[in-house]
């Protein structure tokens, strides 16, 4: 994989990870975790050499938390600072559909080639209050410039 398609990836796990946390219970337990896996874009692409960047995501998943399995659909956009294939830091925010109702999100992450690491909260809705965190693995699908994305993440609320 290219480096900057590794960079867009891990932005959409974070986005995604944030997601995946709003569609646990509002008293999750130290073990909840949610997965959440998807696609997005980035603009105007991330290169070796980097700069400004904006990106989209939207992606599914489900988890358990306290023996109740739910599922979830998210949307969320963000920014990159840094914005290098092998480089990303920015935040996001966006919204997710849970088995409770839509649920606000927002948060920060950094990124290292293909590994995205995030963490953030849920900001509005059934599960307010809740903090989240997690890591992710981000694939490009495009390059050389990288401006499509696959992502996966693995989520812990709190």
């Amino acid at each position: 994989m290219k480096v900057s398609s590794k960079i867009r990836m891990g932005l959409i796990a974070v986005v995604a990870g944030a997601a995946a946390f709003t569609a646990m219970p509002a008293n999750a337990g130290a073990g909840d975790q949610i997965a959440i896996a998807g696609t997005g874009t980035i603009s105007p692409g991330l290169t070796t050499t980097g700069g400004a960047q904006t990106f989209s995501f939207s992606g599914n998943g489900g988890g358990s938390a306290l023996g109740q399995t739910g599922s979830f659909s998210c949307s969320v956009n963000g920014n990159d600072t840094i914005g290098t294939t092998s480089q990303g830091a920015g935040g996001f925010s966006g919204s997710c559909n849970t088995p409770c109702g839509s649920v606000g999100v927002s948060g920060s992450y950094t990124r290292t080639a293909a590994v995205v690491t995030a963490s953030g909260s849920l900001t509005s809705g059934c599960l307010a209050g809740h903090s989240f965190s997690g890591n992710c693995a981000f694939t490009p699908t495009s390059g050389p410039t990288v401006i499509s994305y696959a992502v996966t993440c693995q989520f812990q609320l709190s």
